[in-house]
């Protein structure tokens, strides 16, 4: 027994070792987590004041446990132990989310300095870092009916879904940014306004909907409309979307909308501008195999795994060459679809427009009118923008999250006639990013 005993523990101090010199290795730290999708914890700043308060000594030890060498090797295990469980299909309700209640606009818009709703953070919200065969999988299939929440999103086999909950405070200031923008760009200036569904809202059971307690997405769509003012061109793109639910209009992987979703909203834009919208057929057919996408980095789920995403996007026909500007200024000649073939398998959707780039820009030879647009968009915007390309000659378009200049300054320095907001539904009613919606729209 004394013999067994020692021998485990000499195996058990051996293993801790050789973790702790692993752990010792510098150059072995990461800076970015492939499993997690995110930068990691720096190593944090001497300073004088960290030392005396003891911050400093709490920085390193987060920083130790975050940068660990072997952190995704343990993330993957855990989760292949968690996936030897069995099967969940039980829908889990009642996760502390929840929304405003959405006014009939005639009660009118709250005022916008009174204290704003906790913002529901969800996996539509958070940006995405930008970095440098031939089987779709199959259509949804026709409403959810099952499934589980986690956090944020809902897991049903191996797909998962964005969650919306109003916020009244977020969408009233997104309504009146819109009209400030109207009336500081005049009446020259058309200006349309595109909230995009959250994949929930288009493909779950109406049934289901209320049993986890989700706003109404079309419901706030129009309530965020009615409250501008009548010259702006507020679209309701949910019909169009919902008339289309069986198709692949969402990925199962990731929170994003596929070219196909981007593509009914495209239509929509072109019914209300009074031009024929191209059909998909027109144009050139690009296909990447293998996405997994932020539900499975958040998830880390089997299923998913077991059966990635496929991303379909549709090459310009007048051009695919677009010139970005990085956060520095920094100017790089990129294509309006570009071949993602090598990339990892999370970088897929990068394949749009550029990705998160603060400003980006497109001239299309083919067009000599003059026309122009600009974009004010998160990443849902990126497989929206290349269907614009074949109708102005100049399209411009901006992150509202990291673009520093004015919408105002870029409208008028750049004599652009259309300007087109195209963020998910969430960004319209989040406060946190309608508050750098109001920094893009300063009064004058």
């Amino acid at each position: 027994m004394k013999r067994t005993n020692r021998i485990k523990n000499i195996l058990f101090f051996t293993v801790l070792g050789v973790l702790a010199v692993i752990g010792a290795i510098w150059p072995l730290r990461p800076q970015v987590s492939e499993v997690e999708k995110r930068k990691l914890t720096p190593f944090p700043q001497l300073t004088l004041a960290g030392v005396m308060d003891g911050s400093f000594t709490g920085e390193i030890d987060k920083w130790y446990a975050d940068t660990y060498p072997l952190r995704d090797v343990f993330i993957r295990g855990a989760n292949r132990l968690k996936s030897l469980y069995g099967n969940r299909t039980v829908t889990i309700i009642g996760n502390g989310d929840h929304g405003d209640d959405i006014p009939d606009v005639t009660s009118g818009p709250t005022d916008a300095t009174s204290p704003a709703s906790a913002p529901t953070e969800t996996a539509a919200t958070q940006p995405t870092e930008t970095l440098p065969p031939d089987t779709v999988p199959p259509d949804t299939g026709g409403p959810v009916t099952d499934g589980e929440v986690l956090g944020s999103i809902f897991v049903s086999g191996d797909s998962a879904y964005s969650l919306f909950y109003f916020n009244r405070t977020g969408a009233d200031r997104y309504a009146q940014a819109i009209n400030r923008a109207h009336r500081l760009l005049g009446g020259n200036v058309n200006i349309y306004s595109i909230a995009i569904p959250l994949s929930s809202g288009i493909l779950f059971d109406k049934s289901l909907q209320e049993d986890i307690g989700l706003s109404d997405e079309r419901a706030a769509i129009e309530y965020i409309n009615g409250l501008m003012d009548p010259g702006v061109h507020g679209l309701n793109i949910y019909d169009v979307l919902k008339a289309h639910d069986d198709e692949y209009l969402y990925f199962r992987t990731d929170h994003h909308w596929t070219a196909l979703g981007a593509y009914y909203a495209y239509t929509e834009l072109c019914r209300e501008k009074g031009v024929a919208p191209h059909t998909l057929d027109q144009f050139e057919e690009k296909t990447f195999t293998g996405f997994l996408g932020s539900f499975y980095s958040k998830t880390l789920s089997e299923d998913m795994k077991g059966n990635p995403d496929t991303v379909k996007a549709y090459v310009p026909m007048g051009t695919n060459r677009m010139v970005y500007a990085d956060k520095n200024g920094k100017e790089t000649n990129w294509d309006i679809i570009h071949n993602v073939d090598g990339y990892k398998t999370g970088a897929k959707y990068y394949c749009f427009s550029g990705s998160d780039q603060p400003y980006s820009y497109a001239h299309n030879p083919q067009i000599t009118d003059g026309s122009s647009c600009v974009v004010i968009k998160d990443s849902f915007g990126n497989a929206f923008i290349p269907f614009l390309i074949d109708h102005y000659e100049h399209v411009y378009w901006i992150d509202f999250r990291y673009y520093n200049g004015t919408l105002t300054d870029l409208v008028r320095e750049k004599g652009i006639g259309d300007v087109i907001f195209c963020l998910n539904l969430d960004n319209t009613t989040s406060n946190g990013a309608v508050g750098l919606v109001d920094r893009l729209i300063p009064e004058d």
